[in-house]
This record gives C-alpha cells, structure tokens and sequence, in this order.
C-alpha cells in the first residue's frame, strides 16, 4: 500500500513539475485553384542542449486547412511557413508555444503575402494558448508603429538610433506591465526576443563606430535603464539575447577598435576570459555563451586556438552543464577528422557535365573549397574576394573548388553570383546536408571554406579571406 502510495505521489510530481502535452496547430487559408499550398513548422525547445530539441514537418493544406501535433515539454519557439512565406513575419519569425497548446492561425489569401512573409498583423489568432500570441502581436504592431515615423536607417544619427530604440523598447514594456493573462516566464521570453529585435541593428552599429558618443548613449538608453535586465532572467539566455553584445560594448569605451562586429571571432581566447570574468556570478550563462561560443568555433574551423579554448571551456565551466556533452563530442568528433594533418575528406562530386572529380585527382595542387548555396548573403560577399584571390594568383598552383549544396537547378542559377565564376564548380547532387560529405564535414553555417594541402591533408584554419585577404593569399603561399 505504500509503494501505491508512493507511485501516486510521483506521477502527480512529474505531471507538475514536468508538463508535457500533445500541441496543435491548425493552418486554416483560403484555398486557391491555381497554386498549390504546402505547409512548414520548425519548432525548437532552446531548453534542449545546443543543436537538439528540434522538430520539423510539412504538410500538403487540402481545402484551405492542415494541421501540426506533436509533444513539446518545455516553452518553445515555432516558425509557420506556407508555399516558403513566413507566417508571422513581417513582425517575428518565431513565435512562443507551450505544451498541450490548441492554436489556431487564420491566414489571409497567399496572394496578400508580401516578399517574405504574410505578416504577423495580417493574421489571426485564436485557441488555447493564443494569448501569449497576439500579446506578441500587439508588442509588435506598437513598436512597428514607431518605425513607420523613422526616417531611413542610414539617414539616422547615432543619438537618433538611440532614442528611437528607447521608444520602441518602452512601448514593448506598457504592454508587458499592463498583460495580467500571460505567465511571468512566458511574458519575459517574449520581451527578450522583442527586446533583442529591437537592439540588434543600435547594438551592431554600436559596436562599428567610431564615435565618441557610443558608451554616452550606451550607458544613458542602455545601462541606466537597466534594459539587459531580462536577460539575466533564469533560462532566458537559452532563448536568445544579447549578453554578450553588451559585455563588448560595456568592457570597452568604443569597441570598433578591438575588431568590433567581428570581436568573437578576431579575439576567440578573449572573449572566452571576458565571459567568465564578467559573468561568474551567473554560471548558468556563463556556460551556455562559453558552450555557443566553442561550437561556433569547432564549426568554423580547427586549429591551435580550438585546442586552447577547448582546454579553457573544460576548466572553467561546470561539467554538469546541459551543453558539456555536445561540446566535447563535438570537439573529440572533429579532431578526429579535421584537426590538421587528417585526411581530408575523399569526396567525389560531379560537375554540370556529370563528371565526377575526387579529391585524388588533385594530389599536388593547394585546394580552396568553398561550401555555399543560393541566396546566401555571406556567400555573395565572398564572391568578388575569391575571384581577386584567384586572378592574383592564377601563376600559382592553387586549385579553387565551388560546392554548391543546392539542387541542380538552384545551384546552377547561383554560380557567378553566390560562388566564384572562376572556380571549378561541383555539387551536391542534391542531397545537401544529407550527403555523406555534408555530414562527415559537420558544416552548419555559409559560406564554409577549407584548404587542403598538397597532400591531401587538413591545414589550420586559414584567415578569413574578407577581412584579411592579403593574409589569406600569404597562408597560401606557405603551402606552396
């Protein structure tokens, strides 16, 4: 009888204290003769380790209806999609969900859809669980409100993108102190998303200036009114934020002289120690940024700073952390393959011809290897970079490869604006992240590039070619 007792009291625990429910979303859209509508869900758990707590579907909408279920038991971010518009967005591209929600989203006709979205003010809301949302909605429309009276971005003062930031973010917290519906966990994430949409084009421009102005405004709209408060909040950080944005900007008087935008990734090691001297007192971000921070470097490329970050994370983060494991599997994975000196991947690839090239039949010649895919914005960056590489050392004996992950049809459309025209151009052939290459790579993030020597082998990292292209063509050279 008390073991009876026992299983009863433990099971009414973890229905409390773990809440997990089937969720729901139904799409409802005026159907169309002419076009056929096919639905998209991304739902992520960001309670999750980094890189898990993930699901996907899609689903055919048949007489302008279909539905989504699937368990979630922690809040959680969802992106809709229909015939590739975002759902919600002009607005936000994620929206909050929580186990056991019932949603149902009232769509426009598609034809209404702008660009890239059908927009969150077009739709409507309704069902278990939609408060949370269409508080979401009204944050939105109050601060879209004050865009609509900015003058274009490039025409604003720095003082001005301050100031108008400000605004946004107070009528973002009328709403918030006003909602007594929607749970005080629940009402913080949706602020810290709101709140980080809002900062991140001041922040960004922040940390590029030159002006002596940036820590008197930063400190007058920023520090002075508490603002980054919210993300402190327990478990908030896994949702997304800008700790380490403001860490930068308030470490240094004007951050565009210790690299600025691309401080992370000049100074790995530095902003390793500035996290965990800054944040000792919140482990929990501590751990979680130091985790994203080392994963983000595993990921972009291994080499001797990887090893000393790895070696730093170890030390001074707690090994209970939810992301440990991730980090050193990840970290023990990829020094297995692309530490230098490793064998390089032996691909076999073929062109728009069907001709299929393998890593051996470029024995003695440096290899350049570009990933990218069509619409890749930092792809397109690297384009006009690599072709001037390419042109200044045509005499040398370096072989450059375009990897397009794309279909044929997408990835042919591509070459020349998101991969270098020069460039030897390989796919693929459409299998993308599914391709066996795609996966041993372990490649998240565009564009990707690797050098290989003329062995075959693995180099270092090399220098990323647009900020540092004449140091990208002297680590070339010494592989000659």
């Amino acid at each position: 009888m008390k073991n009876y007792i026992i299983i009863i009291l433990s099971t009414i625990y973890s229905v409390f204290c773990f809440p997990q429910g089937n969720t729901k979303v139904t799409i409802n859209i005026p159907p169309t003769d002419s076009v056929a509508l096919k639905a998209e869900i991304f739902v992520l758990d960001p309670t999750q380790a980094i890189g898990l707590g993930k699901y996907r579907d899609t689903l055919d909408i048949v007489d302008g209806q279909c539905q989504f279920s699937f368990d979630i038991s922690n809040p959680s971010l969802m992106t809709l999609i229909v015939n590739n518009k975002f759902v919600t967005f002009p607005g936000e591209y994620m929206v909050v969900i929580q186990p056991a929600d019932d949603l149902i989203f009232d769509l426009p006709p598609i034809t209404e859809a702008e660009n890239f979205g059908i927009g969150i003010s077009k739709i409507k809301i309704r069902g278990h669980g939609s408060e949370k949302i269409n508080l979401t909605k009204a944050m939105v429309k109050t601060y879209l409100d004050i865009y609509r009276t900015d003058p274009p971005f490039d025409q604003q003062s720095l003082s001005y993108r301050f100031e108008t930031a400000d605004r946004k973010l107070t009528a973002i917290d009328l709403l918030y102190n006003s909602d007594t519906i929607v749970p005080a966990n629940i009402k913080d994430i949706i602020k810290a998303k709101l709140y980080a949409s809002v900062l991140t084009s001041v922040i960004r421009v922040s940390k590029r200036s030159k002006s002596d102005s940036v820590r008197l405004l930063f400190d007058k709209y920023i520090v002075d009114k508490k603002r980054i408060n919210v993300f402190y909040k327990k478990d908030i950080v896994k949702y997304g934020g800008m700790i380490g944005s403001y860490l930068i900007l308030s470490e240094f008087t004007n951050p565009v002289t210790v690299g600025g935008d691309d401080y992370q990734t000049r100074n790995r090691m530095k902003y390793a120690e500035l996290l965990v001297r800054r944040l000792k007192d919140f482990p929990e971000i501590r751990d979680h940024l130091l985790s994203s921070h080392l994963i983000t470097t595993i990921r972009s490329g291994f080499d001797s700073t990887t090893t000393k970050l790895y070696e730093y994370y170890c030390k001074e983060s707690d090994f209970n952390n939810p992301n440990y494991t991730a980090v050193t599997t990840l970290y023990d994975n990829t020094a297995n393959k692309l530490a230098e000196g490793k064998r390089f991947y032996n691909f076999a690839l073929p062109d728009s011809t069907g001709k299929i090239y393998r890593l051996a039949d470029f024995k003695g010649s440096v290899l350049v290897i570009d990933f990218w895919y069509n619409g890749c914005g930092g792809c397109k960056l690297m384009v006009p970079v690599l072709e001037e590489i390419e042109k200044e050392m045509a005499d040398k004996n370096v072989q450059f490869l375009s990897i397009g992950i794309d279909r044929k049809d997408l990835w042919l459309k591509g070459i020349g604006k998101y991969s270098s025209a020069n460039s030897l151009q390989l796919f693929t052939d459409g299998e993308s992240k599914d391709h066996p290459m795609m996966k041993y790579l372990n490649i998240y993030a565009y564009p990707r590039l690797f050098v290989v020597d003329k062995n075959g082998n693995v180099t270092s990292a090399p220098p990323e070619p647009r900020s540092n292209k004449e140091n990208f063509k002297k680590f070339l050279n010494t592989l000659l």
